[in-house]
């Protein structure tokens, strides 16, 4: 190298090249998809809902709403977006230059002409959502904002029209809990309302995902028989037969995914059950521990995914701010005590490190708190979908969002 020659150095102090390399199997991998059974059952029950779908002009099936239920982790968004990958935009350049699958007819090339195809058109819903942001976002998605004056059946009809002119046939929703309000049921019952219309006016099939809470839009009425079968995302359950074979299997795909010179045993008996108790059985979260260290991994030229460097991935993802002890001016310390004491503290604490009998604790400790945090009462509406609410009981006024007075 001359000494003209300048090396482009990156974070850390790596140099670019360098980085460019150990980013490429992080990418890789995290660009695969494990197909676990959630994940296979999720999408399976996308494509009914999508079978329902028939394009203007013909009889159509009533349109109805997929609730895709669980806990973070869960695999719920993954879902969507392996789904939508095999339904991507088209666009006139796409399809001539040949990178979209599948065979196109001359009647799809000439509609390509006036603009592009959405099969899919998807949304997140934003913390706390009222049914204008509601709006405003599926508006957004296809391109377009909601003028002020536009009431209910203005904006229904927009949607329509640009759902008809991009050949759209299914919306999904992300984040769909942001749709229930604990302390405003009146919103979430707007929201619901607004969602009831959108599949009777636009036809087109509708995925929601959410946290459990999301059950509860069930309990109104004309809603709930717009909608499919929920789909619930459970963790795998490690005191089942199924759930163990099915989370080693996963572990062992996992390990394969991570294509590390030397094995990691991820599906052996004591280190898959670390990973159950670190990860709470959510493929999700599985999925980031296996790419954090394997990051680390290829940092380091380590062969494979030691219980040691898995323990630090752990720590890293569970530190706490714990205020400093203060001493006298004159203490002594033990620096070889201290030193003991913060790992044995480590240790107990980590999944990866703790003994057996600190495990069974941990795990148990872990399955108070996921039963916690999934605990969500479902209240079927009666006969009609009746409910009371102490607004209702004040003579609440008809369903008329956005009618400006």
């Amino acid at each position: 190298m001359g000494e003209q020659d300048e090396v482009s150095v990156g974070a850390g102090g790596q140099p670019a090249g360098v980085m460019a390399n150990l980013a490429d199997p992080i990418l890789n991998f995290e660009s695969l998809v494990v197909p676990h059974p959630n994940h296979v059952q999720a999408k399976a029950a996308i494509g009914r809902l999508h079978a329902r779908y028939k394009p203007p002009g013909g009889k159509r099936l009533k349109a109805r709403a997929l609730l895709v239920i669980g806990a973070t982790g869960s695999g719920k968004t993954t879902a969507l977006e392996d789904y939508m990958r095999d339904y991507p935009d088209l666009t006139l350049e796409s399809v001539c230059s040949g990178n979209t699958p599948g065979a196109m007819d001359a009647a799809k090339v000439k509609a390509l002409r006036d603009g592009d195809i959405r099969r899919i058109v998807y949304v997140e819903a934003a913390k706390k959502t009222t049914q204008r942001a509601l709006v405003a976002a599926l508006l957004g998605a296809f391109g377009y904002k909601a003028r002020e004056h536009w009431n209910t059946s203005d904006i229904i009809e927009k949607i329509e029209f640009y759902a008809d002119e991009m050949g759209t046939s299914m919306i999904f929703i992300d984040e769909g809990h942001h749709f229930v309000h604990e302390k405003d049921d009146d919103a979430t019952e707007d929201v619901s309302e607004f969602i009831k219309s959108l599949l009777n006016r636009t036809n087109r099939q509708i995925v929601i995902t959410g946290l459990p809470e999301l059950l509860k839009i069930t309990r109104y009425g004309q809603l709930c028989r717009r909608l499919q079968p929920a789909m619930v995302l459970r963790p795998y359950n490690w005191t089942t037969k199924q759930g163990r074979i099915a989370f080693c299997s996963i572990l062992g795909t996992v390990e394969r995914m991570l294509d590390l010179p030397e094995p990691s045993g991820l599906a052996g008996h004591d280190v898959a059950r670390r990973w159950y108790v670190a990860t709470g059985g959510e493929i999700g979260i599985v999925w980031k521990y296996a790419s954090e260290a394997l990051s680390l991994a290829k940092e380091h030229n380590l062969p494979s995914l030691s219980l040691e460097l898995m323990a630090d991935v752990h720590s890293s993802w569970n530190r706490t701010y714990d205020q400093d002890e203060v001493l006298d001016f004159d203490t002594i310390l033990d620096e070889a005590e201290e030193a003991t004491k913060a790992a044995e503290a480590t240790r107990d604490s980590n999944p990866f490190l703790c003994d057996e009998a600190r495990l069974k604790e941990l795990w148990a400790e872990s399955r108070v708190a996921a039963d916690r945090l999934s605990g969500v009462t479902v209240m079927n509406s009666g006969k009609g979908g009746s409910r009371k609410t102490k607004l209702k009981a004040k003579g609440r006024q008809p369903f008329t969002p956005f009618t400006r007075s």
